[in-house]
């Protein structure tokens, strides 16, 4: 490789990772102001006021403001798969990925406003679909202490997610008491967890013995 060939490369390399801290930093600037104001008080320039990006550099990332919505999901979901595959210890990989949705409430509400504002149209329902599908695979795999996620791995995961997301509705109910304690409430959800790993445990050695 010549001299100029490896100097192009490198200022190629650059400019895509400068690409990608800009389209990361569209998203979260566009994450924030969405969480405080909701969906669809949010415009492009008020994305562009704030960033600082010119309009026609954040369509140069994003199509349309239905393609920035559908990449805040995608990458919200794949945060969550990230937290799963952090640790190697099932414990603190569960507890990280419901610490991660309970302590940051404005996000996790964010996505199910983000949801119902894409409800109606089915190519990012697919998309979106695809990213919680991944999500719940790898919780279901983190949760059977394996790569399967058929049967009761799967509805271990559906449960648990459900229960997050109820818990998740509570700490934002307007009914909810005045002395309400949020690191308790967090700590509750997650003493579920070892119950939840132990139960896959046992249900994988009676499944051995059944084979046997």
């Amino acid at each position: 490789m010549s001299l100029s060939e490896a100097v192009r490369m490198e200022r190629e390399k650059r400019k895509q990772q400068a690409f990608i801290r800009r389209e990361q930093d569209i998203l979260s600037v566009c994450e924030s102001l969405m969480a405080d104001k909701g969906v669809r008080q949010v415009s492009i320039d008020t994305i562009a006021a704030r960033t600082g990006i010119g309009k026609g550099t954040i369509y140069k990332h994003f199509d349309s403001k239905r393609d920035l919505l559908i990449a805040i999901v995608e990458r919200y979901f794949a945060m969550l798969v990230e937290l799963l595959s952090r640790s190697s210890d099932p414990v603190r990989a569960l507890t990280d990925w419901i610490e991660a949705q309970l302590y940051a409430t404005k996000r996790s509400l964010l996505m199910h406003e983000l949801l119902k504002t894409l409800a109606d149209d089915q190519a990012a329902v697919v998309r979106m679909q695809e990213v919680q599908h991944q999500m719940r695979k790898r919780l279901a795999q983190v949760l059977s202490g394996s790569s399967s996620t058929r049967g009761k791995p799967m509805e271990r995961a559906l449960w648990l997610n459900s229960v997050v997301q109820g818990a998740l509705v509570e700490m934002e109910s307007p009914l909810r008491s005045d002395n309400f304690d949020e690191d308790e409430w967090v700590e509750s959800v997650t003493r579920i967890v070892p119950v939840l790993l132990a139960q896959s445990k046992q249900s994988s050695t009676n499944e051995r013995l059944t084979y046997l």
